[in-house]
């Protein structure tokens, strides 16, 4: 399925019907009154986080939704029937915002929870409503209220723990499907990831975190070269970021420390808030050094680099040296997640609680 996360739609609610202008008219009943009755409401339009979507291709094809409008009222005193409301289902960590105004309308953050678009019209009164000591035959009847329109930018940002940056053929594609369940393509030559890919990693019972792969970023990126700045925000909330490099490049031209110098320039003019995230160092294809040199070549990274922060070598390809990072990011991540909350020991013991006692 192909992977689109940017899309822009309209939306409209239903009007409401128009309330009705009609009198009780019976045998031997000479006067029955004013018996219209009210308009039904427009439906609207409502969005919902479905976790079992993750891209918003349905809404590239299908760009105009509309929600049907209420009935009239009719005679003896029945109201007209409410215009059903519609749901769009998108995937959770979409972003909701108003072409118009630039009004941030719905963040979809939790799945099932419904979020309201665009309010239907209420329904006009009918002549009952009129109705009075001094009015005793009231004509008068109001029509439905409009519903809202909205022109509606949908913008995807998915929801990641871990989020994963690095030039073009760094690895991140190798690393990604050697931790977790995914399985994004794989090659020798640059730009093989075309879309974000989420990966599920497990270190252990009940252990597990999310990691996002994007496409590679090169220099220039936050001004529009290559196809990394475009998938940028999907990085924005994650909680931590791996940088991975490269250690070991084919070609001896090539400075994994001018590299990562350049993706770091990168990320701080896109988002300074995403440059200030916590990033670690995570230098990769460390099998291609001879075991000799590979603490020389590590130490001499961090040095010219002056990393203050973690750093862990590893090897995707032969799987080495990924355990300490796994167990390390489970930490981090673990530490920032909200604690459950004990249960209360009174509930064991049968006790009430709250709520003022009977005298």
């Amino acid at each position: 399925m192909k992977f689109v996360d940017e899309a822009v739609i309209e939306a409209a609610a239903g009007h409401g019907g128009a309330g009705c202008a009609s009198f009780r008219r019976e045998k031997f009943i000479p006067f029955g009154g004013p018996d219209g009755g009210d308009g039904g409401r427009g439906g609207s339009v409502r969005a919902v986080a479905d976790r079992n979507l993750n891209t918003l291709i349905d809404y590239r094809y299908a760009r105009r939704h509309v929600a049907r409008n209420g009935e009239s009222g009719r005679g003896a005193d029945c109201n007209g029937a409410a215009g059903p409301d519609i749901v769009l289902r998108m995937p959770v960590g979409t972003i909701v915002t108003d072409l118009d105004t630039g009004e941030q309308v719905a963040e979809l953050l939790e799945p099932d929870r419904p979020v309201l678009l665009c309010k239907g019209g209420d329904g006009g009164f009918g002549n009952l409503h009129f109705k009075s000591s001094t009015n005793r035959a009231p004509r008068q009847k109001t029509p439905g209220w409009p519903g809202e329109q909205r022109r509606l930018r949908l913008e995807l940002r998915v929801l990641a723990d871990v989020g994963l940056l690095g030039q073009p053929n760094a690895g991140k594609s190798t690393l990604i499907a050697a931790i977790s369940n995914a399985r994004p393509k794989i090659a020798d030559y640059p730009f093989t990831t075309l879309h974000p890919n989420l990966g599920v990693v497990r270190v252990g019972p009940e252990r597990s975190f999310v990691v996002a792969d994007i496409p590679g970023l090169i220099e220039g990126a936050a001004e529009g070269a290559g196809l990394g700045h475009h998938f940028l925000r999907h990085l924005q909330r994650t909680r931590l970021l791996w940088h991975v490099v490269d250690l070991a490049p084919f070609d001896d031209a090539v400075d994994p420390v001018k590299q990562a110098r350049a993706i770091v320039a990168e990320l701080k003019k896109y988002d300074p808030a995403l440059h200030a995230k916590p990033r670690w160092l995570v230098l990769n294809k460390v099998d291609l050094i001879p075991d000799g040199e590979r603490e020389r070549r590590v130490a001499e990274f961090v040095r010219r680099l002056r990393w203050k922060g973690p750093v862990f070598a590893v090897s995707a390809l032969a799987r080495e040296g990924l355990q300490p990072l796994l167990h390390a990011t489970w930490a981090e991540v673990a530490r920032h997640q909200a604690p459950v909350p004990e249960p209360d020991p009174r509930f064991d013991r049968g006790e009430a609680i709250g709520g003022a006692g009977h005298g």
